[in-house]
């Protein structure tokens, strides 16, 4: 191992937002309470609970991937379409590959520019005159890889998850010591009582509705893609290998569960 600048400086950041956080639940900095006034949010329990997960994460893993999962929560309202749909489509997209290929090979590289990483990669290999056998090798490998970077965001998401609500009882202990700490004023129990609970609130909340959900679907998500990638392999595999459209749909049909022609 190497010493990470990056992740020295993730840890230092998250946990100032930590301390500050914490110093200013329990009134020893100012910084929050010229902030408005908005029920059930409070700055400094966000600060403590974020800021106490986020220091640990950049210790458990590398910078990068803590930032690619945290990127990933972009994602939380997408879906893909019905699977089978998915793959239906990549079939009828390899059909047309096969025809423009049979039809022109020698410009079929130049006219054709895919969107999507998988499929670009697999013209990628094919252009080289790779054999059949060395191109499926390289692309599972490829898709091993991708799978892979996907898993370590769930990870990263789900200790984001089983992390959240300690932090959370952290806050609820920095309120429970300002409520005792205010015992001969009843004014100051009220608000210390809320604060104590609002942190444990925001850890539950963000655990259960955001990050253990996220963590679930880029597995889910994953499967559906790693499944699509599959069949792009063979089908380009096929092409490649020179075979014909009506054996190249059935044999990519039977990979999804459906009948040939």
């Amino acid at each position: 191992m190497k010493f990470s600048p990056t992740t020295l400086l993730g840890f230092f950041i998250c946990f100032s937002i930590l301390m500050i956080g914490a110093l200013d639940t329990v009134g020893a900095v100012a910084i929050t309470k010229n902030l408005p006034v908005i029920p059930f949010l409070d700055f400094a329990s966000l600060a403590v609970v974020l800021g106490g997960l986020l220091t640990g994460l950049f210790i458990m893993y590398p910078a990068h991937t803590v930032l690619s999962a945290i990127g990933s929560l972009r994602f939380m309202f997408s879906h893909y379409n019905s699977k089978t749909e998915l793959l239906e489509t990549e079939i009828k997209n390899i059909l047309q590959y096969r025809s423009a290929y049979a039809n022109d090979k020698n410009n079929f590289f130049a006219s054709n520019k895919p969107s999507d990483a998988m499929t670009k990669y697999m013209f990628e290999l094919v252009s080289t005159n790779y054999s059949a056998r060395e191109i499926r090798d390289m692309a599972e490998l490829y898709i091993d890889k991708r799978a892979g970077e996907e898993k370590k965001k769930a990870d990263v998401l789900q200790m984001m998850a089983n992390t959240a609500p300690s932090f959370g009882m952290v806050g609820t202990l920095l309120g429970l010591i300002i409520m005792l700490d205010n015992l001969d004023e009843p004014s100051g129990v009220g608000p210390a009582l809320a604060l104590a609970l609002l942190t444990t609130l925001y850890g539950v909340g963000f655990a259960n509705l955001l990050f253990s959900p996220m963590a679930k679907k880029i597995k889910y998500n994953q499967s559906i893609n790693q499944t699509r990638e599959k069949l792009v392999m063979e089908g380009i595999v096929l092409i490649r290998e020179g075979k014909s459209e009506l054996l190249i749909k059935d044999q990519l049909s039977s990979l999804i569960g459906q009948g040939g022609s």
